[in-house]
Protein backbone atom coordinates (compact mmCIF):
# COMPACT_ATOMS: atom_id res chain seq x y z
CA UNK A 1 0.00 0.00 0.00
CA UNK A 2 1.49 3.13 -1.07
CA UNK A 3 0.55 6.48 1.18
CA UNK A 4 0.06 9.40 -1.47
CA UNK A 5 0.27 13.49 -0.42
CA UNK A 6 -2.71 16.05 -1.25
CA UNK A 7 -0.59 19.46 -0.17
CA UNK A 8 -2.16 22.47 -1.60
CA UNK A 9 0.40 25.40 -1.81
CA UNK A 10 -2.09 27.63 -2.73
CA UNK A 11 -0.85 31.03 -0.96
CA UNK A 12 -2.71 31.55 2.20
CA UNK A 13 -4.49 34.70 2.92
CA UNK A 14 -2.74 37.74 3.99
CA UNK A 15 -2.59 38.31 7.48
CA UNK A 16 -1.96 41.77 9.46
CA UNK A 17 0.48 40.74 11.97
CA UNK A 18 1.08 44.56 13.17
CA UNK A 19 -1.20 45.36 16.14
CA UNK A 20 -3.27 48.25 15.65
CA UNK A 21 -1.81 51.52 18.00
CA UNK A 22 -3.86 52.85 20.44
CA UNK A 23 -4.40 56.42 19.90
CA UNK A 24 -5.66 59.06 22.53
CA UNK A 25 -7.12 62.40 22.22
CA UNK A 26 -5.13 65.63 22.53
CA UNK A 27 -7.87 67.82 22.55
CA UNK A 28 -6.71 69.66 26.19
CA UNK A 29 -4.20 71.52 24.40
CA UNK A 30 -5.04 71.27 20.77
CA UNK A 31 -6.95 74.41 20.31
CA UNK A 32 -4.56 76.69 22.29
CA UNK A 33 -1.99 76.04 19.80
CA UNK A 34 -3.58 76.63 16.80
CA UNK A 35 -5.01 73.14 15.27
CA UNK A 36 -8.71 73.27 13.26
CA UNK A 37 -8.92 69.86 13.36
CA UNK A 38 -9.37 66.55 15.96
CA UNK A 39 -5.90 65.31 17.43
CA UNK A 40 -4.83 62.27 18.35
CA UNK A 41 -1.55 61.02 19.89
CA UNK A 42 -0.26 57.46 19.67
CA UNK A 43 0.01 55.67 23.39
CA UNK A 44 3.63 55.00 22.76
CA UNK A 45 4.22 58.78 22.33
CA UNK A 46 2.92 59.28 25.69
CA UNK A 47 4.35 56.37 26.98
CA UNK A 48 8.07 57.88 25.60
CA UNK A 49 7.26 61.03 27.45
CA UNK A 50 6.41 59.66 30.49
CA UNK A 51 8.93 59.63 33.13
CA UNK A 52 6.93 59.42 36.76
CA UNK A 53 5.87 63.17 36.48
CA UNK A 54 2.87 64.13 35.42
CA UNK A 55 3.27 68.06 34.90
CA UNK A 56 6.78 67.34 33.05
CA UNK A 57 4.60 64.89 30.93
CA UNK A 58 2.10 67.70 29.95
CA UNK A 59 4.57 70.38 29.37
CA UNK A 60 6.77 67.99 26.91
CA UNK A 61 3.65 66.74 25.28
CA UNK A 62 2.61 70.16 24.37
CA UNK A 63 5.59 71.10 23.01
CA UNK A 64 5.79 67.97 20.77
CA UNK A 65 2.18 68.81 19.87
CA UNK A 66 3.22 72.54 19.28
CA UNK A 67 6.36 71.64 16.81
CA UNK A 68 4.28 69.57 15.09
CA UNK A 69 1.73 72.45 14.50
CA UNK A 70 4.62 74.38 13.38
CA UNK A 71 6.03 72.10 10.62
CA UNK A 72 2.33 71.65 9.38
CA UNK A 73 1.86 75.33 8.95
CA UNK A 74 4.69 76.39 7.40
CA UNK A 75 5.94 72.57 5.38
CA UNK A 76 1.89 73.20 3.97
CA UNK A 77 2.58 69.20 3.74
CA UNK A 78 -0.01 66.62 5.24
CA UNK A 79 2.68 64.14 6.56
CA UNK A 80 6.51 64.91 7.73
CA UNK A 81 9.06 63.10 10.45
CA UNK A 82 11.14 65.36 12.69
CA UNK A 83 13.33 65.48 15.54
CA UNK A 84 12.14 66.24 19.21
CA UNK A 85 14.96 66.98 21.81
CA UNK A 86 13.71 67.87 25.21
CA UNK A 87 15.36 67.79 28.93
CA UNK A 88 13.94 65.18 31.12
CA UNK A 89 13.82 66.48 34.61
CA UNK A 90 15.96 63.30 36.37
CA UNK A 91 14.75 64.37 39.98
CA UNK A 92 16.13 61.57 41.29
CA UNK A 93 20.33 62.27 40.12
CA UNK A 94 19.50 66.31 40.32
CA UNK A 95 19.96 66.80 37.03
CA UNK A 96 18.73 67.54 33.59
CA UNK A 97 19.27 64.44 30.89
CA UNK A 98 18.52 65.16 27.04
CA UNK A 99 16.82 63.66 25.31
CA UNK A 100 15.90 63.29 21.23
CA UNK A 101 12.33 61.08 19.56
CA UNK A 102 11.61 60.88 16.39
CA UNK A 103 8.30 61.93 15.63
CA UNK A 104 5.56 61.57 12.92
CA UNK A 105 2.40 63.84 12.08
CA UNK A 106 -0.11 62.84 9.04
CA UNK A 107 -3.23 65.29 8.87
CA UNK A 108 -6.55 64.24 6.79
CA UNK A 109 -9.45 65.71 6.35
CA UNK A 110 -10.63 65.82 9.74
CA UNK A 111 -7.90 63.78 11.76
CA UNK A 112 -4.13 64.63 12.62
CA UNK A 113 -2.27 61.98 14.03
CA UNK A 114 1.12 62.83 15.56
CA UNK A 115 3.08 59.52 17.39
CA UNK A 116 6.92 57.96 17.22
CA UNK A 117 8.01 57.62 13.87
CA UNK A 118 7.40 53.50 14.05
CA UNK A 119 3.87 53.85 14.92
CA UNK A 120 3.39 54.83 11.65
CA UNK A 121 4.33 51.90 8.75
CA UNK A 122 3.58 53.43 5.77
CA UNK A 123 5.96 54.59 3.01
CA UNK A 124 5.47 58.29 3.95
CA UNK A 125 7.47 58.47 6.65
CA UNK A 126 10.67 56.89 4.91
CA UNK A 127 11.26 60.38 3.41
CA UNK A 128 12.09 62.75 6.86
CA UNK A 129 11.98 66.23 6.75
CA UNK A 130 15.60 66.58 9.07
Amino acid sequence: MQLTFNLDFTPAPPRNLIRPIPWLNAGWATACIGFTKKVEISQSLSDALDHGDEDDHDQQLYDALWLAHHHLVFDQRPSLSFTFDYLHNDKLHGHFVERSLRLHVEESDHLILLGLLQDFPSQSNQHPKE
